[in-house]
């Protein structure tokens, strides 16, 4: 006997990437290839102006997520490949912030989260890009590594990071590294080779994190203020090629994941259920 039924809620979508319910039957739908739409099974309207995203290998118009007081003040959440203004071939992950009008018109756009020019890079690899929230007023998001490992242990450099900010934008007084020289004051957690999956649990405010790791390796952490979780000083997992990436997956002072999946299950998005 199936234990689980399955059913069409929404077809003819091109890469949809992020799904956000703002009703029993209603949710807007990213496409990595750049359109949002509002979608319920029996009427599908695109959301026009959003922002320009670069549709560059993994990068994209990639999450959605919605205020949790979306209700009263409609602020709707977007992360997204962003080119750099001096080289369309610079792409770093940008977040923002907008509402959408009777229209169906993207208006009132915020910048909350924008990498520093020099800090854009090349390559289509790992940008994370998951938001959520929690009850603190506090907004999460993820920055893969880019395809450059070492960056994730560099805290002057966004990738590889779990970041937190405000709503608006603004830094946490209580971020682990705002008196870090050189840091950027957003960054949360560090040594994340490519989050696709955050999530804070209902009940304990824990935040979860999925991690996809390389050749074996994916991770689910726990993720706390200021600590390093290694990548890629250790890992379960390997070279792509099948040659050793690192001798460890323990050193003092990292981080171990609460699980991980070798071989890989390419782990992405992630819920609680109940």
């Amino acid at each position: 006997q199936d234990q689980v039924q399955i059913e069409t809620w929404a077809g003819d979508l091109d890469e949809p990437w992020g799904v956000q319910f703002i009703g029993a039957d209603t949710a807007l739908v990213t496409e990595k290839t750049g359109k949002m739409w509002h979608v319920s099974p029996d009427n599908r309207l695109e959301i026009r102006g959003i922002p320009t995203s670069a549709n560059v290998g993994q990068g994209g118009l990639l999450d959605v997520a919605v205020d949790p007081d979306y209700a009263e003040n409609g602020w709707i959440y977007l992360s997204f490949a962003h080119a750099s203004a001096s080289d369309p071939d610079l792409l770093m992950t940008k977040i923002v912030r907008g509402k959408v009008g009777d229209d169906s018109i993207w208006m009132d756009e915020q910048t909350l989260f924008e990498a520093r020019p020099e800090h854009y890079l090349k390559g289509g690899r790992h940008f994370g890009s998951r938001i959520t929230f929690d009850d603190r007023g506090h907004l999460y998001f993820s920055v893969g590594d880019r395809g450059h490992k070492d960056m994730a242990q560099d805290l002057t450099k966004p990738n590889g990071k779990i970041h937190r900010i405000m709503r608006d934008g603004t830094i946490p007084n209580d971020n682990p590294f705002v008196e870090t020289e050189g840091a950027y004051p957003s960054i949360y957690s560090y040594g994340n080779r490519n989050p696709q999956g955050t999530i804070i649990h209902p009940e304990t405010g824990v935040l979860w994190e999925t991690e996809h790791g390389p050749k074996g390796g994916d991770e689910l952490n726990a993720i706390k203020s200021g600590a390093n979780y290694g990548w890629p000083k250790i890992s379960y997992g390997r070279n792509y090629n099948g040659t050793v990436l690192t001798p460890h997956t323990s050193l003092p002072g990292l981080e171990q994941p609460a699980s991980q999946w070798t071989p890989s299950i390419a782990v992405c998005g992630l819920d609680v259920y109940t």
